[in-house]
Formats: structure tokens, C-alpha cells, sequence
């Protein structure tokens, strides 16, 4: 039997055999051709129509039922996904904004840093011109602050930091 095809149920077969029988009683009641079997082969075949509406209607209804309860069935099964979906995309959400809140804080915090490395230089670059001036004025160069070349030479500088400073010529 195929997967598409619904299996007959007794109601189906029932009214089937029974419209039969008032089939075979209807060509009977022909075949002898009297008054009485056409009226007992008429009332047959009317009492088989009836019968048979009334068990065709009953299988309908109930087809009818079995196929509303699936389509509950399928709606909570539906509406149960969509809130798991929801649920899913409202984390989603949450992470990303959460990830985006760091994300600007690490940004503000880069911006200062570059604000603060940004004065840095503004401040080097004023005691460079103020250096070049120096030069350009007295003919002579200020001595180079070894913290500004290199870290490692910032201990050899702190042993000589307790000397006077001198400026020393080109």
C-alpha cells in the first residue's frame, strides 16, 4: 500500500457493499419487470442511499476531527519552535550587544590612549622646536635625554641625574 493513499476504513467498505446490494436488488426488480420487486428493488435502493450517506458523513466527520487535532497538533508544535526561535534570536541579541558594549569601551579606551599619545607628541614636538631653536640661536645642542632613545638606557641616566645638567656644543 502506498504512503499517499489512506486505508478504507469499515464505514467506507461497509456503504460500499451496501449500495451494491441495492444494485444488484435495483437490475433484480428490472429483470422481472413487475410492479412489486421495481417497488420493493425502489425502496431498497433508497434505504442503501440513506444508509450510506449516514456512514460516509460519519467517516467524514471524524476525518475532519483527526485532521483538526494535527492541525493543533502542528500549530503548538509551530508556536513551540517560533518561542525557541525567539528565545535563540533574544541570546543572539544579547551577546552581540554585549560584545558591542565591549567593543566601544575598548574603542573609548583606544581613543584615549591615542588622545593621551597624541599630547605626547605635541610635547616632544614643542621640546624639539624649542631644541632646534636652541641650536638655531646659540650654535649649540642640548644634551639628548637617554629615556627618550631607549628604555635601557634609563638606569644609566638615573646614575648621572644626580650631576648638574649640561648643554653641550656641536
Amino acid at each position: 500500500m502506498s504512503s499517499r493513499t489512506l486505508p478504507r476504513s469499515l464505514r467506507v467498505t461497509s456503504a460500499a457493499i451496501v449500495l451494491a446490494l441495492a444494485a444488484v436488488v435495483v437490475i433484480a426488480g428490472v429483470a422481472m419487470q413487475t410492479v412489486p420487486a421495481l417497488i420493493m428493488a425502489a425502496c431498497v435502493a433508497l434505504s442503501a442511499g440513506i444508509t450510506s450517506t449516514v456512514l460516509m458523513s460519519e467517516e467524514l466527520r471524524d476525518f475532519r476531527q483527526k485532521f483538526a487535532r494535527d492541525r493543533v497538533r502542528d500549530a503548538r508544535l509551530i508556536a513551540e519552535r517560533e518561542r525557541e526561535h525567539l528565545d535563540v534570536d533574544a541570546s543572539f541579541r544579547r551577546a552581540v550587544s554585549e560584545r558591542l558594549r565591549a567593543s566601544e569601551a575598548e574603542i573609548a579606551r583606544l581613543r584615549a590612549d591615542l588622545a593621551a599619545g597624541s599630547t605626547q607628541i605635541d610635547e616632544l614636538e614643542e621640546r624639539l622646536a624649542t631644541e632646534q631653536e636652541l641650536v638655531a640661536m646659540l650654535g649649540v645642542r642640548p644634551e639628548i635625554d637617554p629615556r627618550i632613545v631607549s628604555p635601557a638606557a634609563e638606569t644609566d641616566a638615573d646614575r648621572r641625574a644626580d650631576g648638574p645638567s649640561e648643554l653641550r656644543s656641536a
